[in-house]
């Protein structure tokens, strides 16, 4: 069942830098909330909301480029722990960055129920109940 889990974040993730929204959709669960933790975007989005789509309108007003490549999956049983990097490249300023960044995944019969994005190793490890 876990590594369903890691399949189904994987496929979650290659759909949110592909903005593959009928994808995004078919992976989550109705009751789907994802809390960003990115400067303009930190906030809580559900799908009885529109998440992704409101979503990602504020990540394009934002955002020329925005993409998070990940390097690892963890399995954390009923979640999973992804490490990597977000890259972005400003709409107004040009400005380019990127910083690490842990999103944990909360799965429930396939689907992901929660999603939020740590910038903290230790608070993401803490979330999905490992030691960091």
């Amino acid at each position: 069942m876990s590594q369903a889990n890691v399949e189904v974040v994987r496929g979650f993730l290659e759909a949110y830098n592909g903005r593959d929204f009928d994808r995004i959709i078919e992976l989550m669960d109705p009751s789907f909330e994802f809390r960003s933790r990115f400067v303009g975007l930190e906030s809580l989005h559900r799908a009885s909301e529109g998440f992704p789509h409101t979503y990602f309108e504020m990540l394009d007003e934002a955002y020329e480029h925005f993409q998070v490549a990940l390097s690892e999956y963890i399995d954390a049983g009923a979640a999973v722990l992804t490490i990597g990097r977000a890259e972005w490249r400003g709409e107004a300023s040009g400005g380019e960055g990127g910083t690490p960044v842990f999103p944990a995944f909360w799965l429930r019969a396939g689907k992901v129920i929660r999603a939020e994005t740590f910038t903290e190793r230790q608070e993401a490890f803490a979330a999905v109940g490992l030691s960091a």
